[in-house]
């Protein structure tokens, strides 16, 4: 890896099939987050490339490091036959040595020792897959992580297409519905309305008359009025022909409704010169809801809330970025729950993700707002925390003693200990996968240690 850093060394491309794509595609491929997803699985399983492709020209990314080899770059950019994915993960350690891969290494990825690959999504349409130049045996660690990362793309990809089917189910309706089904209303240039349709009543619960003579932005979202009252200029100016806008306007209960308005400016028919518009507004809210739901899914984690391992993993990149920039020091935690799998195999997955939450919360507790902290996946949890080295050691206590705590489940009480591994950047390591390392480490001590307790990396015990 390039010392500068893997977000500055790296060069994400894409080819998405046609130039040309309906407007409820291109909405699913911006939802989907995979040009990040191939930066993150570059980084966790440190290797120069990672590749996501979906069947036919549904679309493909890749992420590739620009300080590789320039015989492995060539190879990875010049692919066209890739070799078949198949329906399970495969882990081809060297190209050249797996009679499964041999013949595909020397026609299409001589450049190309190491490739491991996972589908995912309905039919396996999807296929992620990282690359090295070198041999590399397969680890638990680097399973583990295509595995989650695969399973992380497969969530987005099935929310995605549910997303798409909306949207086309919006546009089938609004073509046989025509636009009398909108809310139509007709203003000056000033932005009065002069006319709204009665489908207002449905949409925001004023009786039409309620809303004549009055300004839209009278009852738009206070986060939306500048932008809305900056379009409302360029109409009134006629420097806006026709456009689509969406904002928040208030029902009449109270609540914050998202719009969608198609406007079009209207002319005099004797002089030409503008006289106002009309605009058809319809109700987004369950698109917005969709596409907040993918935000959310591609960010955090489902159980406990917190950033999962993604979301972690581009924190831990500008986190070290804005120490090397303001020389300072951040401190990763890398944290591990003692006894849990105990709780889990006795008691059951409902027992353990009770302690999960029960936990999440409690470090949430202890930490303060500008700390990130994330679960990685299983028992293991992260933070980064900007402070002076002074404060870590108080910290860590307090977080051994709050998940110490014993946890009320139904009829019986849970314990579990903590472990944690402290690593501090600039000192320990200047760059995500060093630091990451240093922390395990350091864990590794803690638990060696006798569990329940902390560790720095690099200190004596």
């Amino acid at each position: 890896m390039d010392d500068a850093g893997p977000a500055a060394a790296s060069m994400t491309t894409r080819n998405a099939g046609h130039a040309a794509v309906d407007d409820s595609e291109a909405i699913v491929r911006s939802d989907l987050r995979f040009p990040e997803l191939c930066r993150i699985a570059r980084l966790l399983l440190d290797v120069p490339a990672a590749s996501l492709r979906l069947s036919g020209e549904a679309g493909s990314w890749t992420d590739l490091d620009p300080a590789a080899d320039p015989d492995f770059r060539r190879a990875v950019t010049a692919q066209e036959g890739w070799p078949p994915s198949g329906s399970s993960l495969v882990w081809c350690g060297d190209t050249r040595e797996d009679r499964a891969f041999a013949a595909w290494s020397a026609t299409h990825g001589p450049g190309i020792r190491f490739l491991a690959r996972i589908p995912f999504g309905p039919d396996d349409m999807g296929c992620l897959t990282v690359l090295g130049p070198s041999p590399r045996a397969e680890t638990a660690e680097g399973v583990e992580r295509l595995t989650a990362l695969a399973a992380l793309a497969d969530q987005a990809l099935r929310l995605s297409h549910a997303a798409r089917r909306a949207v086309e189910r919006e546009a089938a309706f609004r073509l046989l519905a025509e636009m009398s089904t909108d809310t139509i209303i007709r203003g000056n240039l000033e932005g009065v309305r002069l006319y709204v349709s009665p489908s207002i009543r449905n949409l925001l619960g004023y009786e039409p008359e309620e809303l004549v003579g009055q300004k839209a932005i009278a009852i738009a979202h206070p986060d939306d009025a500048p932008a809305f009252k900056r379009f409302m200029e360029g109409v009134r100016e006629a420097r806006i022909d026709v456009a689509v806008i969406e904002l928040r306007l208030q029902h009449k209960n109270g609540a914050w409704i998202w719009m969608e308005a198609s406007l079009r400016l209207t002319h005099d028919p004797v002089t030409g010169v503008a006289n106002g518009y009309v605009v058809s507004v319809r109700d987004v809210g369950k698109r917005k809801a969709l596409e907040a739901r993918l935000e959310h899914l591609a960010s955090f984690d489902t159980l406990t809330g917190l950033p999962n391992r993604m979301q972690f993993g581009q924190s831990l990149i500008m986190a070290i970025e804005r120490a090397r920039l303001g020389r300072v020091s951040v401190a990763l935690f890398y944290m591990d729950l003692d006894r849990f799998k105990a709780i889990n195999d006795t008691l059951g997955h409902e027992a353990g993700d009770f302690v999960l939450q029960t936990c999440a919360a409690r470090l949430r507790t202890v930490l303060r707002g500008a700390d990130v902290v994330a679960r990685l996946g299983g028992d293991e949890f992260t933070a980064l925390l900007a402070r002076d080295r002074s404060e870590l050691s108080p910290i860590a206590e307090r977080l051994v003693a709050a998940i110490g705590e014993p946890i009320a489940y139904k009829a019986t009480t849970l314990s579990v200990g903590l472990s944690i591994g402290i690593a501090c950047t600039p000192q320990d390591a200047d760059r995500p996968d060093a630091l990451l390392s240093a922390a395990d480490q350091a864990l590794y001590r803690a638990k060696a240690a006798g569990r329940n307790t902390f560790r720095f990396f690099g200190k004596a015990d």
